[in-house]
């Protein structure tokens, strides 16, 4: 397996990110969520932006979202199972990247639930440990979704 299969044929784009309906195998759902962290990513250092940052950070999240639903859902049918087991996988990846933010963010960005301030002041390093949390999120639900065996049809 090469470092060029992750990445997803432009052509097959729209089929894999958009809608929830259909299948997806798993080097497919592994395109699609490399394709969505590597814009997560680049929304995270635009969010960096002042004023307007925020903004295209907002849109662009929730149209990921959506994305990372569609995925999920789709993989999820291709093993067989509802494609609402995407609502699970996401409870999951919140409850993932809350313990992964409690245990980084002080360490590293020297913020807390106690000390919220320092989240607004740390602004590059805020941005780095999400982008940590993101991939590591994702990578260990996308992990488990990968992994399920298509059902015998």
């Amino acid at each position: 397996m090469a470092l060029n299969d992750f990445i997803i044929d432009p052509k097959d784009a729209q089929r894999i990110l958009i809608g929830a309906s259909g299948k997806l195998g798993p080097m497919e759902f592994a395109q699609g969520l490399v394709a969505l962290v590597a814009a997560a990513i680049v929304l995270q250092f635009i969010a960096l932006v002042p004023v307007i940052g925020g903004l295209i950070n907002l849109v662009g999240s929730l149209a990921l979202l959506f994305c990372w639903v569609c995925i999920f859902a789709k993989r999820f049918h291709d093993a067989g199972q509802s494609g609402w087991l995407a609502a699970a996988a996401f409870v999951v990846m919140i409850v993932i990247s809350i313990v992964l933010s409690m245990i980084l963010m002080p360490v590293i960005v020297g913020a807390s639930l106690s000390n919220p301030a320092g989240y607004q002041a740390a602004g590059l390093s805020t941005a780095l440990v999400s982008i940590i949390i993101s991939v590591v999120a994702n990578g260990a639900v996308g992990f488990y979704a990968y992994r399920l065996k298509p059902a015998a049809v």
